[in-house]
């Protein structure tokens, strides 16, 4: 089990967990010079699993590393977030890590060679088998076509499908039609191929327009949360959600063990679309999930999909991230196509909090080149930006809220450097963020699992201080801290949003403004 920094020690304890590098972790000063607001999040895998290419993702921008735990056992994961506890050390910049649950993805089952499908060919789909039994062949060959016995791990499918409807596999390539379907459990559905293609072992089975019955979590997804939870990971990501039901048993998960990890809810299913707004009540955020959903759903409603899929969820104060094949080209190549930089620069237009690179980092050639390229792509299209997504409007904690968008719209009126939030869970700092201010966020917190959490959040950076008894000293240490370390500079204009009568742990109340003189020291403070 990865240790973890106890949420309630002070600053001053974490030095000791941090070592050498706390004055590091305080500044995250190894940001660049232009920052950068959309988050980076970068999947790891067999590409990228060492600790030297882990630590040159981090320095190329990497904010968060995804987890597969479709892939791999729990022993790997736990060296790996090890690793990546490691690089965190290493660099003093926090890392977020994010779990994302196995989740029912239907999968074909295991079979000897890759089979090259034609039009019209059949395929019987034995519901429930990993793999056939020794009697079944996989080939019988005619004169007119072939038919292919091909194995399916679920075994509820065969209940699910009725005659006629579409099933694809593999990523959409391949399309069957159901011919015959017996409506029940661990059977055989015959199929015919309407669309050719290659399959293989383990790949993806969609039924779009079918609700199958499996769960979002099942027990091994309870069996990863709970190892996540174990070795305190910074967010969990729920697969397959259809509804707010789905989302339960791992609520219930992190509750059981006093925990407040966020949860993401992994949007690829066109239920999913119609129950968004009872899946944003329970979730901490979302992931828009373009692979799955754009073989769900036709391929060309997903753009305006993931559009309205980032409003809603704006309007509620949570981070988005769009995720799936954002630079799919840079798994073979160096460079992106113009598309890929393109379709980045819309969803940043669109506010979304964070991009995703799945394959890119995860098996790619090229995954350092993938982060830099969408750091660089990300930080230019920034400096672009005039309009700016609708304000938190059906945000939860209204107090918050309220102090929020009086913080950000103060910073918009004076000539205010850099907006300073004060928050111990991240709500404040979440609500500042979705507000999209022009100046640099900084948050101060005590507690570092508050700074790995708001690793999600668009143009937040952290620091840790030690909150004293009164709010005032408490923000005069985050500005000692930024001052020493060149973030803001003399004569600088500060917006701080904090709590009273303590800074970080009180509740979210006041609002000041802070001018330094030209030693940077305070002069003024209302």
């Amino acid at each position: 089990m990865v240790e973890a920094a106890s949420s309630n020690l002070a600053a001053s304890t974490f030095r000791e967990y941090l070592g050498n590098t706390y004055a590091n972790i305080i500044s995250c000063n190894k940001q660049p010079p232009l920052m950068r607001k959309t988050r980076i999040i970068g999947t790891i895998g067999p590409a990228s699993d060492n600790e030297d290419t882990l630590e040159a993702l981090v320095d190329a921008g990497l904010n968060i590393a995804r987890l597969n735990y479709s892939h791999g056992d729990l022993e790997q994961k736990t060296e790996l977030i090890q690793k990546l506890r490691n690089v965190e050390f290493k660099f003093g910049k926090p890392l977020g890590i994010l779990a994302d649950l196995p989740g029912p993805k239907l999968r074909l089952g295991t079979f000897s060679k890759s089979i090259k499908l034609s039009k019209n060919d059949i395929i019987n789909l034995y519901c429930g088998k990993e793999k056939l039994s020794e009697d079944v062949e996989l080939i019988q060959k005619s004169e007119d076509y072939d038919i292919y016995n091909i194995p399916v791990s679920y075994g509820g499918l065969s209940e699910d499908l009725n005659d006629d409807d579409a099933i694809l596999i593999a990523d959409g390539t391949v399309r069957l039609v159901v011919e015959s379907s017996p409506n029940k459990t661990d059977s055989i559905v015959n199929c015919k191929v309407i669309e050719p293609g290659i399959i293989s072992s383990r790949k993806g089975v969609n039924v779009p327009g079918t609700m199958v019955s499996l769960p979002s979590v099942g027990e091994k997804d309870l069996v990863s949360i709970k190892h996540a939870l174990e070795n305190n990971v910074d967010f969990i990501a729920v697969s397959y959600v259809r509804n707010a039901k789905d989302l339960q048993p791992a609520v219930d998960a992190i509750k059981k063990v006093g925990k407040f990890t966020p949860i993401i809810a992994k949007i690829e299913h066109p239920a999913a679309i119609e129950n968004l707004e009872e899946i944003l009540n329970l979730c901490s955020g979302i992931m828009v999930a373009r692979g799955d959903l754009g073989v769900e759903i036709p391929y060309e409603e997903v753009p305006l999909v993931q559009e309205n899929l980032i409003a809603k969820t704006l309007e509620r104060g949570l981070p988005v991230i769009v995720a799936t094949q954002v630079l799919e080209s840079m798994t073979n190549s160096p460079v992106p196509t113009r598309a890929e930089v393109t379709d980045i620069a819309n969803s940043i237009r669109q506010g979304t909090s964070a991009l995703m690179l799945s394959g890119e980092t995860a098996s790619g050639k090229y995954p350092l080149e993938a982060v830099q390229t969408m750091s660089k792509v990300c930080a230019h299209v920034e400096q672009g930006l005039e309009t700016m997504p609708s304000s938190p409007a059906l945000a939860k904690y209204r107090a918050t809220r309220a102090v929020a968008h009086a913080g950000v719209t103060l910073s918009q009126e004076e000539n205010v450097t850099r907006l300073l939030v004060a928050s111990q869970n991240g709500n404040a700092a979440r609500l500042v963020s979705a507000y999209r201010p022009k100046c640099p966020i900084t948050v101060f917190t005590n507690k570092i699992e508050t700074m790995r959490k708001n690793t999600i959040l668009w143009g937040v950076e952290s620091i840790m201080v030690d909150e004293e008894e009164r709010s005032r000293s408490t923000i005069l240490n985050a500005i000692k801290v930024l001052f020493d370390d060149g973030k803001i500079q003399p004569e600088d204009v500060l917006v701080s949003v904090s709590g009273s009568p303590r800074a970080i742990s009180g509740p979210t109340n006041t609002v000041r403004i802070f001018k330094l003189d030209s030693e940077g020291n305070v002069i003024i403070d209302e």
